[in-house]
Protein backbone atom coordinates (compact mmCIF):
# COMPACT_ATOMS: atom_id res chain seq x y z
CA UNK A 1 0.00 0.00 0.00
CA UNK A 2 1.52 3.48 -1.15
CA UNK A 3 2.39 5.55 1.82
CA UNK A 4 0.97 9.22 2.08
CA UNK A 5 2.05 12.61 3.60
CA UNK A 6 -0.64 14.12 6.12
CA UNK A 7 -0.80 17.44 4.38
CA UNK A 8 -2.35 14.45 1.80
CA UNK A 9 -5.51 13.99 3.75
CA UNK A 10 -6.30 18.14 3.36
CA UNK A 11 -6.88 16.88 0.37
CA UNK A 12 -10.35 17.74 -1.17
CA UNK A 13 -10.62 13.82 -2.41
CA UNK A 14 -10.05 12.95 1.37
CA UNK A 15 -12.27 15.95 2.92
CA UNK A 16 -15.50 13.89 3.20
CA UNK A 17 -13.78 10.70 4.92
CA UNK A 18 -11.27 13.29 7.16
CA UNK A 19 -14.44 15.28 8.28
CA UNK A 20 -15.99 12.01 9.32
CA UNK A 21 -13.43 11.17 11.35
CA UNK A 22 -12.94 14.18 12.99
CA UNK A 23 -17.19 14.12 13.92
CA UNK A 24 -16.04 11.17 16.08
CA UNK A 25 -13.45 12.90 17.73
CA UNK A 26 -16.01 15.41 18.35
CA UNK A 27 -18.65 12.85 19.79
CA UNK A 28 -16.04 11.07 21.59
CA UNK A 29 -15.06 14.92 23.15
CA UNK A 30 -18.41 15.52 24.03
CA UNK A 31 -19.06 11.78 25.63
CA UNK A 32 -15.89 12.71 28.01
CA UNK A 33 -17.42 16.30 28.58
CA UNK A 34 -20.73 15.12 29.00
CA UNK A 35 -19.44 12.19 32.23
CA UNK A 36 -17.85 15.37 33.65
CA UNK A 37 -20.80 17.72 33.76
CA UNK A 38 -23.73 14.82 34.87
CA UNK A 39 -25.31 15.35 31.09
CA UNK A 40 -25.92 12.59 28.77
CA UNK A 41 -26.16 13.37 24.79
CA UNK A 42 -28.06 9.91 24.14
CA UNK A 43 -30.73 11.97 25.97
CA UNK A 44 -30.72 14.81 23.52
CA UNK A 45 -30.31 12.77 20.42
CA UNK A 46 -33.70 10.94 21.23
CA UNK A 47 -35.43 14.12 21.66
CA UNK A 48 -34.31 14.74 18.20
CA UNK A 49 -34.54 12.06 16.54
CA UNK A 50 -38.10 11.12 18.09
CA UNK A 51 -38.42 9.01 14.62
CA UNK A 52 -36.18 6.15 15.87
CA UNK A 53 -38.52 4.21 17.65
CA UNK A 54 -38.38 0.27 16.33
CA UNK A 55 -39.92 -1.03 19.91
CA UNK A 56 -38.15 -4.45 19.11
CA UNK A 57 -38.81 -5.38 15.54
CA UNK A 58 -35.81 -6.81 14.15
CA UNK A 59 -37.29 -6.11 10.43
CA UNK A 60 -37.85 -2.25 11.07
CA UNK A 61 -36.10 -1.31 7.78
CA UNK A 62 -32.82 0.12 6.81
CA UNK A 63 -32.38 2.10 10.26
CA UNK A 64 -32.77 -1.75 12.14
CA UNK A 65 -30.22 -3.03 9.17
CA UNK A 66 -27.70 -0.45 10.46
CA UNK A 67 -28.10 -1.40 14.28
CA UNK A 68 -30.52 1.89 14.99
CA UNK A 69 -32.79 0.23 17.90
CA UNK A 70 -30.07 -2.57 18.20
CA UNK A 71 -27.63 -0.48 20.21
CA UNK A 72 -27.51 2.82 21.58
CA UNK A 73 -27.69 5.43 19.24
CA UNK A 74 -24.51 7.31 19.56
CA UNK A 75 -22.74 3.62 19.41
CA UNK A 76 -24.10 3.02 16.04
CA UNK A 77 -23.57 6.35 14.45
CA UNK A 78 -19.55 6.11 15.75
CA UNK A 79 -19.12 3.12 14.03
CA UNK A 80 -21.05 4.17 10.76
CA UNK A 81 -18.82 7.46 10.62
CA UNK A 82 -15.60 5.46 11.95
CA UNK A 83 -16.28 2.55 9.19
CA UNK A 84 -16.34 5.13 6.61
CA UNK A 85 -13.94 7.73 6.99
CA UNK A 86 -11.65 4.35 6.80
CA UNK A 87 -12.91 2.81 3.75
CA UNK A 88 -13.00 5.94 1.90
CA UNK A 89 -9.29 6.60 2.94
CA UNK A 90 -8.34 3.31 2.23
CA UNK A 91 -10.50 3.73 -1.13
CA UNK A 92 -8.28 6.64 -2.18
CA UNK A 93 -5.18 5.39 -1.18
CA UNK A 94 -5.25 2.80 -3.18
CA UNK A 95 -6.52 4.47 -6.28
CA UNK A 96 -3.19 6.60 -5.73
CA UNK A 97 -1.37 3.68 -5.90
CA UNK A 98 -2.76 2.08 -8.45
CA UNK A 99 -4.00 4.95 -11.50
CA UNK A 100 -1.94 7.48 -9.89
CA UNK A 101 -4.34 9.57 -8.88
CA UNK A 102 -7.49 10.09 -6.55
CA UNK A 103 -10.73 9.31 -7.27
CA UNK A 104 -13.50 11.99 -8.11
CA UNK A 105 -14.64 12.11 -3.96
CA UNK A 106 -18.34 12.05 -4.67
CA UNK A 107 -17.38 8.21 -6.30
CA UNK A 108 -15.29 8.17 -3.64
CA UNK A 109 -18.30 8.54 -1.61
CA UNK A 110 -20.75 6.52 -2.91
CA UNK A 111 -17.93 3.32 -3.05
CA UNK A 112 -17.20 3.95 0.30
CA UNK A 113 -20.80 4.01 1.18
CA UNK A 114 -21.16 0.90 -0.35
CA UNK A 115 -18.65 -1.19 1.39
CA UNK A 116 -19.07 0.42 4.84
CA UNK A 117 -22.66 0.61 5.33
CA UNK A 118 -23.33 -3.36 5.25
CA UNK A 119 -20.39 -3.84 7.34
CA UNK A 120 -21.33 -0.36 9.85
CA UNK A 121 -24.24 -3.16 10.17
CA UNK A 122 -22.92 -6.01 11.09
CA UNK A 123 -20.44 -4.49 13.43
CA UNK A 124 -23.61 -2.47 15.32
CA UNK A 125 -25.95 -5.50 15.61
CA UNK A 126 -22.87 -7.19 16.93
CA UNK A 127 -21.87 -4.87 19.89
CA UNK A 128 -25.60 -4.58 20.14
CA UNK A 129 -24.95 -8.13 22.40
CA UNK A 130 -22.49 -6.12 24.64
CA UNK A 131 -24.58 -3.25 24.82
CA UNK A 132 -28.31 -3.63 24.01
CA UNK A 133 -30.11 -0.62 24.28
CA UNK A 134 -34.08 -0.64 25.22
CA UNK A 135 -35.42 -1.92 21.44
CA UNK A 136 -33.17 -4.99 21.95
CA UNK A 137 -34.51 -8.78 21.57
CA UNK A 138 -37.68 -7.84 20.93
CA UNK A 139 -39.04 -6.24 23.90
CA UNK A 140 -41.34 -3.66 24.47
CA UNK A 141 -40.45 -0.90 26.12
CA UNK A 142 -43.33 -1.21 28.54
CA UNK A 143 -41.87 -4.44 29.63
CA UNK A 144 -39.21 -2.17 32.01
CA UNK A 145 -42.01 -0.81 33.96
CA UNK A 146 -42.07 -2.30 37.52
CA UNK A 147 -37.99 -3.25 36.89
CA UNK A 148 -35.25 -2.64 39.29
CA UNK A 149 -32.23 -0.78 37.77
CA UNK A 150 -29.29 2.01 39.06
CA UNK A 151 -28.61 5.26 37.66
CA UNK A 152 -25.61 5.46 35.73
CA UNK A 153 -24.86 8.85 34.65
CA UNK A 154 -26.02 12.11 36.04
CA UNK A 155 -28.59 12.70 38.70
CA UNK A 156 -32.69 12.08 38.12
CA UNK A 157 -34.76 15.20 39.53
CA UNK A 158 -38.24 15.87 38.35
CA UNK A 159 -37.39 17.87 35.82
CA UNK A 160 -33.87 16.69 34.58
CA UNK A 161 -33.40 13.14 33.29
CA UNK A 162 -30.43 10.80 33.98
CA UNK A 163 -29.44 7.57 32.26
CA UNK A 164 -29.94 4.29 34.29
CA UNK A 165 -28.97 0.85 33.44
CA UNK A 166 -32.02 -1.62 33.50
CA UNK A 167 -32.18 -5.71 33.89
CA UNK A 168 -34.86 -6.54 31.24
CA UNK A 169 -36.90 -9.60 31.00
CA UNK A 170 -34.44 -11.83 29.20
CA UNK A 171 -31.66 -10.91 31.67
CA UNK A 172 -30.14 -8.46 28.96
CA UNK A 173 -29.12 -5.21 30.32
CA UNK A 174 -31.08 -1.79 28.83
CA UNK A 175 -29.75 2.00 29.08
CA UNK A 176 -32.64 4.24 29.54
CA UNK A 177 -33.31 8.10 30.45
CA UNK A 178 -35.26 8.29 33.91
CA UNK A 179 -36.83 10.85 35.55
CA UNK A 180 -37.62 11.19 38.96
CA UNK A 181 -40.93 11.30 41.08
CA UNK A 182 -41.36 15.31 41.11
CA UNK A 183 -39.57 16.91 44.18
CA UNK A 184 -37.20 14.03 44.14
CA UNK A 185 -33.48 13.74 43.64
CA UNK A 186 -31.37 10.36 42.84
CA UNK A 187 -27.65 10.52 42.37
CA UNK A 188 -25.80 8.76 40.36
CA UNK A 189 -24.88 4.94 41.46
CA UNK A 190 -28.69 4.89 43.44
CA UNK A 191 -30.71 1.36 42.94
CA UNK A 192 -34.24 2.20 41.42
CA UNK A 193 -37.24 1.11 40.23
CA UNK A 194 -39.41 1.86 37.44
CA UNK A 195 -42.49 2.82 37.71
CA UNK A 196 -43.63 4.72 34.87
CA UNK A 197 -43.42 5.30 31.08
CA UNK A 198 -43.61 8.57 31.32
CA UNK A 199 -43.31 8.87 27.06
CA UNK A 200 -41.65 7.35 23.57
CA UNK A 201 -38.19 7.36 25.55
CA UNK A 202 -38.53 8.47 29.17
CA UNK A 203 -39.44 6.64 32.21
CA UNK A 204 -39.65 7.64 35.89
CA UNK A 205 -37.97 5.81 38.73
CA UNK A 206 -38.30 5.55 42.22
CA UNK A 207 -34.98 5.13 44.73
CA UNK A 208 -35.49 1.77 46.29
CA UNK A 209 -34.35 1.53 49.53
Amino acid sequence: MPEIAFGELLDPAFRPFVIAAIIVALIALLEVLSAVFGLAISSVLDDWLPGIDIDGDADAGMLSWLGFGHAPFLVVLIVILSVFSIAGILIQVLALGWLGWALWPALAVIIALALSLPMAGWLSRRLAWLIPSVETSGIHRDELVGRSGRITLGTATGERTAEAEVVGPKGLRHWIRVRAERGETIEPGSEVRIIERESRSVFVARRQE
